[in-house]
C-alpha cells in the first residue's frame, strides 16, 4: 500500500480536448454537449491529468490527489485511467513503465462564457469503450437493472424498431416489460444514436389517472413547451413534426384509449418519429406492431450447466444472493429452484418477490409455501410501483381494467389446467347472459390484455400463466361458481375427447398419436380428480374415463392412466348406462395391456360380455384380443383360445391392417403361453408384415418386439439383439419413443445373453423409465438380478430376485416366459452366497418399496 500526504488543487477553468469538455467547477465532462457519467475517482483523475497535458504526473502524486488522506493499492489508479481510456479512447492516456502516466490530447481552455448543462449527471448515459461523443441526448437513468434471460427480446424489439413507427411491448404484469423496454431505449440511444439526433425519451404514465393529462406528460419528458391556445395533441404534434426522436411512452395499459390517440397523431404529423409502448393490452392503432414479452426461459431439466443460464434460475439466484450472502445454487437445491420458478410461471416480478423471502424460509419452504403464494409474495423494494409490491397487487390491477363479463370469463376459464380449445372455452364460460359468440370476444380481450395466452399456430390453444389462475380461482370462489363451473368443465371434456373415442380405429390404425389429446392431459386430471369428490359425479367419471384412452396413450402414460383409472370403478355400478359402462371396461383393458394389474384383465373380460350385450363387434373385438394377450400371464391356455376363437369370428377384411394385425398378435402370446416360441415366431412376424404391407410403419415395428421376445426365447441372441435394436432405431427416425421399453428390455437380455454387461446396463437404463410409464416395469425385475450378479453385486441380485418371488405370491401365479432363461443365468452366480445368507437377502428384498428396489438394481449398473 502507498501512504497518500499531497494533494494537488483542483482548476476550476472549464477546458476542451477534442469532443470533450470538461468543468471541474460543475464536476461534469461533456460529448458533444451531452453529460458523461464519471465517477468520483475517475473524475478527479481526469482533471489532475488533463491540468498538466503532456507531461509525466508519478503514480505517487495522482494517488495522493485522488484519494486525500487515504491509504489504497495501487490497483486503484489503474482501475480508474481503464475507466478513462474507454470513454477518451485508448491513446489519450499513455504509461510511462514505473513511473506514472501522461495526458496525450490537447487540451485548451473553454473560456468563459459557458452554457450552464441542463441534465444532472445521474441523467447521463452510463459510458462504455465506445467514444461517449456517440450517444443520443436522453433523460433515460444513469444505470439500468440488470437483465437476465432477455437478450433476444431486446434484440428482436430494437429490430421491429428499426422497420416500424409503433411498436407495442405487450405482457402481463410484473412479465418485466419495463425493464425491457430501458434496455431497448438504452441501446437505441448508445448504438443508434444517428437514427434519434433529437432524443432517446421515457415517458411514464403509471402514476397518471387521467388520459388528458398524457400528451403534457410526454411533452414534459422530451422538454417541449406547449402553447396554451391549441389542443396539447395538436401542439406536441407540431413540435415533433421535424424531429427524429424515439418515445418510449411506459405503464399505458389504463389509458390506452388516450394513449392511442395520441400515437395516431404522432405517426401522422412526426413521421420520422419512432413510438415504443409498454402495456398490458394492446393499443389497436393503424401502425402498430406488437410485441408479445413471455416468460423467462426455465430450464426442462436440472443439468446444472445449461440451468445456470436460463434466465428464470438466473434472477432467481442474483436476487437470492443479494438477500442471502451464503446462498449459492448447488446440485441439492437445483431441481427445487427449477421448480420454483416454474411454478411462478417464469415470471420476473413473483421470482424476486420469492427470492425476496429466503432469508426467512430457505429454498425448501419457500418451494412448500408457495400454494399460498398471493400472501407470500409480498414487500417489493420501495422504489417499484405500488402496484408491484404484491404479487395480488399486480393481478387486481390488470383484474380492475376489465368489464364485468370480462370479468366473469376471466374467473370461469380458470378451472382449465394446462390450457384449453376456443371450444372448450365457450361451453366452460357461457350461460343464458353471455351466449358462447359472446364468450369468443371477451376471450380476445383477455388475450389483448395479456391475462389469457394463445400460442400455437394456425390454430390456437389458450392457456393462462398459473399465477393468474390461482388468482381468477379465487374470485370463482367469491363468486360461487366454483362446482357448477367445473362440472361445465368435466362436460366440456367428455365432449372435446369423444371424436377421438369414436375414430379411435382411425387414428391407431396408422399407429399415430393424437397431440390434440395429449394435450388435454392436465384437464383430465383436474377433471377426474374434481368428478370423483363430487357426490353427484359418478355419471361424469365412468364417461371421462371412457374417453380417457387417446389422453394417456398419446403422452405414454399409461400406467397413471390405469391407476387413476382403477381407483373410480366404484363409480361402475349398476346405474351406469350400459354403453358407458362397457367403454369404461374397456378403456381399463387397453390401459393395462403390458400392466401386472390382474383388474386391467378381467375389465377385458367384463367389457367383451358388455358389448356382446350392446352388440357391438369392433368393440368386442378389441376386448376379446385385450384379454387374449393379457391372459398370457394371468389365464389358461384354454381361456385364451376361446377368446381368439371369438374374435376370429368377428374379424373383417374390410378392417385396418393393424386392426387385422392384432389377432396374429394375440395368438403369438397364445403359442408363447404353451411353451411352442416357433408358432409364436411365426405368428409376430405375420404380425409385422400386414403392418408392413398396410403402411402402418410404426405398428410393424411395435410387433418387431414380439419378434425379439421369441427369438429370445428360441436362444436366437443375436438375432433377437439385431431386431430391436432395428426396431428402436426405426421409431427414433419416425420421431417415436412410446413403444420402445419393450424393445430395450429385449435388447438388455439379449446382451446379457451374450456376456455383454456393460451394454446390458444401458440398455436396462433406457428400458426403465419406458417401462415405467406403460406399467411394465416388473419384468425387468429378473434381468435385473442378473445383471447386477454379472457385474459382481450378489447380494443386490439376491435381494432383488426376493421381491420378484414376493411379487409373484402377492399378485397371484403370473406366467413369466423368460424366467427359466434367466434363472439358468442366475442361480449359479447366486450360489457364491451360503444357503443362510441367501435366505437372509431375499427376505430382505421381499420387504423392499417399489423405488427401493429398482434404485437398489440400477445403484451401479453403469
Amino acid at each position: 500500500m502507498r501512504p497518500v500526504t499531497a494533494s494537488l488543487p483542483r482548476p476550476s477553468a472549464p477546458r476542451r480536448f477534442g469532443r470533450f469538455e470538461l468543468r471541474p467547477g460543475e464536476g461534469v465532462l461533456l460529448a458533444d454537449g451531452v453529460p458523461v457519467a464519471l465517477g468520483a475517482r475517475a473524475f478527479d483523475l481526469l482533471v489532475a491529468l488533463a491540468d498538466r497535458p503532456g507531461a509525466l504526473i508519478a503514480k505517487d502524486e495522482l494517488l495522493a490527489t485522488v484519494w486525500r488522506g487515504l491509504v489504497v493499492e495501487e490497483n486503484n489508479l489503474q482501475v480508474q485511467v481503464s475507466t478513462l481510456r474507454k470513454i477518451l479512447g485508448q491513446g489519450a492516456l499513455a504509461t510511462i513503465p514505473g513511473r506514472g502516466y501522461r495526458f496525450n490530447l490537447p487540451v485548451v481552455d473553454a473560456g468563459d462564457a459557458v452554457a450552464p448543462v441542463a441534465l444532472d449527471r445521474a441523467a447521463a448515459i452510463e459510458t462504455s469503450a465506445d467514444d461517449a461523443s456517440s450517444y443520443a441526448r436522453t433523460n433515460l437513468p444513469s444505470r439500468l437493472s440488470v437483465l437476465y434471460g432477455r437478450t433476444e427480446d431486446v434484440a428482436a424489439i430494437a429490430a421491429l424498431l428499426a422497420n416500424h413507427p409503433v411498436v407495442t411491448v405487450a405482457g402481463a404484469g410484473g412479465i418485466g416489460k419495463t425493464r425491457v423496454a430501458q434496455a431497448v431505449a438504452k441501446q437505441m440511444a448508445m448504438e443508434r444514436a444517428a437514427d434519434y439526433p433529437d432524443g432517446v425519451w421515457w415517458v411514464e404514465l403509471a402514476a397518471l389517472a387521467d388520459g388528458a393529462l398524457v400528451p403534457s406528460a410526454v411533452a414534459q419528458a422530451i422538454g417541449v413547451r406547449l402553447a396554451g391556445d391549441r389542443p396539447a395533441v395538436d401542439g406536441l404534434r407540431l413540435a415533433l413534426a421535424r424531429q427524429r426522436a424515439l418515445v418510449v411512452i411506459d405503464n399505458c395499459e389504463h389509458l390506452a384509449d388516450a394513449v392511442a390517440a395520441l400515437v395516431d397523431a404522432v405517426t401522422a404529423g412526426a413521421p420520422r418519429v419512432s413510438v415504443l409502448v409498454t402495456s398490458q393490452e394492446t393499443l389497436k392503432t393503424a401502425a402498430e406492431h406488437v410485441y408479445r414479452l413471455g416468460a423467462l426461459e426455465i430450464p426442462s431439466d436440472a443439468d446444472a450447466e445449461t440451468a445456470r443460464r436460463s434466465g428464470a434460475v438466473e434472477l432467481f439466484a442474483t436476487r437470492a444472493q443479494a438477500v442471502d450472502p451464503r446462498f449459492a445454487l448447488t446440485a441439492a437445491n437445483l431441481p427445487t429452484v427449477i421448480e420454483i420458478c416454474r411454478r411462478l410461471d417464469g415470471i420476473p416480478l413473483a421470482i424476486e418477490l420469492a427470492a425476496a423471502r429466503l432469508p426467512l424460509l430457505g429454498v425448501e419452504g419457500l418451494r412448500a409455501r408457495l400454494s399460498d403464494r398471493f400472501n407470500l409474495l409480498t414487500g417489493g423494494a420501495r422504489v417499484v410501483l405500488r402496484r408491484h409490491q404484491t404479487l395480488r397487487a399486480t393481478l387486481e390491477w390488470s383484474h380492475a381494467l376489465l368489464t364485468a363479463d370480462d370479468q366473469t370469463v376471466f374467473r370461469r376459464l380458470s378451472v382449465f389446467a394446462g390450457g384449453f380449445t376456443l371450444e372448450a372455452a365457450q361451453q366452460v364460460a357461457s350461460d343464458e347472459r353471455i351466449d358462447s359468440w359472446t364468450v369468443l370476444d371477451h376471450l380476445g380481450a383477455l388475450v389483448d390484455k395479456s391475462l389469457v395466452l394463445a400460442e400455437g399456430d394456425p390454430i390456437p390453444r389458450y392457456r393462462m400463466l398459473e399465477t393468474a389462475r390461482a388468482y381468477a380461482l379465487e374470485r370463482l370462489a367469491e363468486a360461487g361458481e366454483t362446482q357448477r363451473t367445473l362440472r361445465r368443465h368435466a362436460q366440456a371434456l367428455v365432449v372435446l375427447l369423444e371424436p377421438f373415442e369414436r375414430d379411435e380405429w382411425r387414428w391407431r390404425a396408422t399407429g399415430d398419436t393424437v397431440p390434440e389429446a395429449r394435450a388435454e392431459q392436465d384437464n383430465l386430471r383436474a377433471a377426474l380428480e374434481w368428478a370423483n369428490t363430487d357426490p353427484d359425479g359418478g355419471d361424469l367419471v365412468i364417461a371421462l374415463v371412457g374417453v380417457s384412452y387417446s389422453v394417456w396413450w398419446s403422452s405414454s402414460n399409461l400406467a397413471e392412466g390405469l391407476s387413476r383409472s382403477l381407483a373410480l370403478r366404484r363409480h361402475a355400478g349398476a346405474a351406469v348406462a350400459l354403453e358407458s359402462a362397457a367403454r369404461f371396461w374397456l378403456t381399463l383393458g387397453k390401459l393395462g395391456l403390458y400392466s401386472f394389474r390382474r383388474e386391467s384383465y378381467d375389465a377385458a373380460v367384463r367389457a367383451a360380455t358388455l358389448f356382446r350385450e350392446i352388440g357391438n363387434d369392433q368393440r368386442r373385438f378389441d376386448a376379446l384380443v385385450l384379454a387374449a394377450v393379457q391372459g398370457a400371464r394371468f389365464a389358461t391356455v384354454a381361456q385364451m383360445e376361446a377368446q381368439i376363437a371369438e374374435a376370429g369370428e368377428l374379424e373383417r377384411s374390410d378392417w385396418p391392417p393393424r386392426q387385422r394385425a392384432k389377432l396374429h398378435f394375440a395368438r403369438c402370446w397364445w403359442f408363447a403361453r404353451q411353451g411352442r416360441p416357433e408358432d409364436a415366431l411365426e405368428c409376430a412376424l405375420r404380425q409385422a408384415a400386414i403392418c408392413r404391407d398396410g403402411g402402418v410403419e410404426v405398428g410393424a415395428l411395435y410387433a418387431v418386439s414380439n419378434v425379439s421376445f421369441m427369438e429370445l426365447l428360441l436362444g436366437r441372441f443375436e438375432d433377437a439383439l439385431a431386431h430391436a435394436r432395428a426396431a428402436i432405431a426405426g421409431l427414433h427416425a419416425l420421431g417415436r419413443d412410446s413403444g420402445a421399453g419393450h424393445l430395450y428390455q429385449s435388447e438388455m437380455v439379449a446382451l446379457l445373453m451374450l456376456n455383454r454387461a456393460g451394454e446390458a446396463g444401458v440398455a436396462a437404463r433406457n428400458a426403465y423409465p419406458r417401462l415405467l410409464r406403460e406399467g411394465d416395469e416388473f419384468r425387468m425385475l429378473l434381468s435385473l438380478a442378473l445383471l447386477n450378479a454379472m457385474q459382481g453385486r450378489p447380494d443386490a441380485a439376491a435381494r432383488i430376485a426376493g421381491f420378484a418371488d414376493a411379487l409373484q405370491a402377492r399378485l397371484g401365479d403370473i406366467v413369466s416366459n423368460l424366467a427359466p432363461l434367466i434363472h439358468e443365468r442366475l442361480d449359479p452366480l447366486l450360489a457364491i452366497l451360503s444357503a443362510d445368507e441367501h435366505a437372509r437377502l431375499k427376505a430382505d428384498g421381499a420387504g423392499l418399496r417399489d423405488e427401493e428396489v429398482f434404485s437398489l438394481a440400477f445403484a451401479d449398473t453403469e
